[in-house]
C-alpha cells in the first residue's frame, strides 16, 4: 500500500498510521492513570510508546499528563528527530531512546515522580530490602541509577548499564522509571514501585524485613519469567472528573 501524509509532515504507511494512532492512544491512557494517582505533579514527568523498530510517541515538553489529547504527542525516530507534532519532543527523550534501544520487546516507557520512590532517589536510598512475592515476580529488582542532568546523554549512559537486567529504576535525586512489553505493565509497574517504597518505610518502622532463603528466591524468580507477559488488558482512558 503507497504512503500517505501523516498530519501533514511525514509519510507514513496505512499500518504504520495506524500503529501512530493506537500508541498515541496508549500515552494518553497512561498520563491520565498516573496523573489520577498524582504521580506526575505539575508538568514533571513524561510518557513514550514505541511505535515501531524505528519509531515511537512521546509527551511534548511542558505536557500536563493527566490532561494528554492529541496535539501533546510528538512522533519521532529512534535518533530522536522530530517527524510529527505541533510541540517539541520531551526534554528527556534520550532515556526512553536508550530504553527501546537496548530493549526490543519493550513497548512503553514511563517516567514519574511518585512521591514515596522519589524520596528514596532524593536521599540516594536504595529499593532493595522488600522480598515480597508480588514485587518480585512482578516489578523485579530495583536499580539505583546515578544521579545526571535530567534528559542528557550521561543520564541516558548510567541508564544503560542496567537495562537489560531490570524494569524499574530509581533516578537518583530525580525521580522514577519503569518499562513494559504494554502500557498497563509499564504502568502498574509505577504503582508497584511506589507501592515498594511505602512499605519499606513502614517496615524500617516495625523492624526487619523478611529474607527469603535461596530456593523460595529462585521459584519467585522462575514465576517471574514465565508471566513476562502479564498486563495484556488497555488501561482505561477515560477523563478524570473536574
Amino acid at each position: 500500500m503507497a504512503p500517505r501524509e501523516y498530519h501533514g509532515l511525514v509519510k507514513l504507511k496505512a499500518e504504520l498510521a495506524a500503529a501512530c494512532e493506537a500508541a498515541k492512544s496508549e500515552v494518553i491512557a497512561a498520563g491520565r492513570y498516573l496523573g489520577r494517582r498524582q504521580y506526575h505533579v505539575a508538568l514533571a514527568g513524561n510518557v513514550s510508546a514505541r511505535v515501531s523498530e524505528d519509531l515511537l510517541v512521546c509527551t511534548r515538553h511542558g505536557a500536563d499528563k493527566e490532561r494528554l489529547v492529541q496535539h501533546d504527542l510528538v512522533l519521532c525516530d529512534m535518533s530522536g528527530r522530530k517527524l510529527d507534532g505541533a510541540g517539541e519532543a520531551t526534554s528527556e527523550l534520550n532515556m526512553h531512546r536508550e530504553a527501546y534501544r537496548l530493549r526490543p520487546e519493550v513497548r512503553m516507557v514511563i517516567h514519574a515522580h511518585p512521591p514515596a520512590a522519589t524520596a528514596f532517589a532524593a536521599t540516594s536510598t536504595p529499593l532493595d530490602q522488600l522480598q515480597l512475592p508480588e514485587m518480585i515476580v512482578l516489578l523485579g529488582p530495583v536499580c539505583l541509577v546515578p544521579y545526571a542532568t535530567p534528559g542528557s546523554e550521561e543520564l541516558a549512559r548510567n541508564l544503560s548499564i542496567p537495562l537489560r537486567d531490570h524494569d524499574a529504576f530509581l533516578l537518583e535525586n530525580h525521580g522514577a522509571l519503569t518499562l513494559g512489553r504494554t502500557a498497563r505493565q509499564a504502568a502498574l509497574r509505577m504503582d508497584l514501585l511506589e507501592q515498594n517504597a511505602r512499605v519499606t518505610l513502614m517496615t524500617k518502622q516495625l523492624g526487619r524485613p523478611f529474607a527469603l532463603d535461596p530456593a523460595g528466591l529462585d521459584t519467585l524468580l522462575s514465576f517471574r519469567s514465565l508471566m513476562a507477559n502479564w498486563g495484556s488488558e488497555p488501561l482505561s482512558t477515560k477523563q478524570t472528573s473536574e
